[in-house]
C-alpha cells in the first residue's frame, strides 16, 4: 500500500503546474476571440472552441470579446 501512494505521490509531483495568475478563457481558434467561461457567446461556441489561459490567449493574437470583455467578474 505504501508503493502505491509513493507512486502517486511521484505522479502528481511530475503534472506541469497551471499558471495560477492566468485565469481561464474560452478561445475561438477561428475568429481569434477570447471569452469568459460565463459568457453568453462562450456557450453557444461549440465548434473552434478552446479552453485554455488567457496568457496563452493574448499571445496567440486574440483579442477580448465585445460583451464581456473576456476576464471573470
Amino acid at each position: 500500500m505504501r508503493k502505491i501512494f509513493f507512486l502517486l505521490g511521484l505522479f502528481i509531483a511530475a503534472l506541469p503546474a497551471l499558471a495560477a495568475d492566468s485565469p481561464i478563457v474560452v478561445l475561438n481558434t477561428q475568429r481569434l476571440i477570447y471569452h469568459s467561461p460565463d459568457c453568453k457567446w462562450a456557450h453557444r461556441c461549440t465548434r473552434n472552441c478552446i479552453k485554455t489561459t488567457l496568457d496563452k490567449a493574448v499571445e496567440y493574437g486574440a483579442r477580448p470579446c465585445k460583451v464581456c470583455g473576456g476576464s471573470q467578474n
